[in-house]
């Protein structure tokens, strides 16, 4: 027989707790109220009659002082960490993402003689930023972004319920995000010539990222069931085995470009197809796109330069900043200004003549 779902046990004060054993993890559980709040955790116990024997010393009135908490290391905590934002059904690249700056900061831990959670503090934590871009070589957002996934863990693992750690060694570090230059946003000239110039099957990518604002992930994902021709939009939709950034649904009006290449596109699942027909793979096509670009001899840039040529070219063009916030899928408007290209010169010197003229005229 298995163990029961849950077992009312009544403490020595008359507290009722309710414990129950989790198949998944092995132990047996306790959820009770304190006369403040609704409190669960494990107990570290396999068995009923130790689980019993824990909430009876759980109801003493020194439990406090006599309970020493368990010990944990950082691969463990990171582990379960990790576990609990696969079941909130976290994306796998997000996962992914976590796993490599949790790794990061093991390697780091060991490089600082710590082994277990308890033992960080906040020097250790303070020396990562400097560990992961001068010992790794790491780009300095990632060691920010590295350094907010770190501190989220601490935050989860310290929560009362968890009973992983008393306190939280990243409750006073101070992780200031970097000031970073505005990554390179491709020009309407150099648009064209990668229209025209890198490899074929790379060309429907190029003039669908440039014209549509899809991020690349998007694009790959993209099914032909979202295209509508007849209503001319392009419907991002969530997925079950895939979650667009934002987890939410939206639609992108079709530019004339984006619509003349889709029809020009073989029919199958999927919208797009790497070299050799099958799945495109973001790593692969950044990869080709570099390549084609020395080739070329355009200035190297990213996947992520086309979403910042949609977003200017489309305010240039006078679509209001909400629109081309909706159609681009930014949650909000100060997220999406941080792709919007630097002007030059000629352009203000443009600009503000066209606004003189408007103005004369009114």
């Amino acid at each position: 027989m298995g163990s029961p779902k849950s077992i009312k046990v009544f403490g020595r004060s008359g507290r009722k707790y309710c414990i129950y054993f989790n198949a998944q993890r092995g132990y047996w559980y306790v959820a009770y109220n304190d006369g403040m709040e609704r409190k669960r955790h494990t107990l570290l116990v396999k068995t009923r009659p130790e689980a019993e024997a824990k909430v009876q010393e759980l109801d003493s009135p020194d439990y406090q002082e006599r309970v020493q908490p368990v010990r944990i290391r950082w691969s463990k905590l990171q582990e379960q960490y990790l576990e609990y934002k696969t079941n909130q059904g976290k994306a796998k690249r997000t996962i992914s993402r976590y796993k490599a700056a949790m790794e990061a900061f093991e390697r780091h831990l060991t490089k600082s003689n710590v082994a277990f959670a308890d033992e960080v503090t906040l020097p250790v934590l303070e020396a990562y930023g400097a560990y992961r871009t001068k010992t790794e070589k790491a780009d300095v957002k990632t060691a920010y972004t590295d350094a907010l996934v770190i501190k989220n863990a601490f935050k989860w693992a310290n929560k009362p319920g968890r009973a992983l750690l008393t306190r939280n060694p990243a409750l006073d570090w101070e992780t200031t995000e970097p000031v970073k230059p505005k990554r390179k946003s491709y020009t309407a000239e150099e648009i064209a010539k990668l229209e025209s110039g890198v490899r074929p099957w790379l060309r429907p990518v190029v003039t669908i990222l440039a014209w549509s604002g899809m991020r690349i992930g998007e694009l790959i994902h993209l099914r032909w069931s979202d295209v509508d021709f007849k209503a001319q939009v392009i419907n991002i939709r969530v997925q079950e085995e895939w979650k667009p950034k934002g987890r939410r649904d939206r639609a992108i009006p079709m530019h004339p470009k984006v619509e003349s290449t889709l029809k020009t596109l073989r029919v199958g699942q999927y919208v797009v197809s790497g070299s050799r027909g099958g799945r495109l793979k973001e790593t692969w096509c950044l990869q080709c796109l570099k390549t084609d670009q020395e080739k070329l001899k355009l200035p190297v840039g990213d996947l992520h330069g086309f979403r910042r040529f949609f977003a200017t070219t489309m305010m240039k063009a006078g679509v209001d900043t909400n629109t081309v916030r909706e159609w681009g899928g930014w949650k909000s408007l100060e997220t999406m200004l941080r792709y919007l290209a630097d002007g030059t010169a000629a352009e203000g010197v443009q600009a503000m003549k066209a606004a003189a003229q408007r103005l004369a005229a009114s």
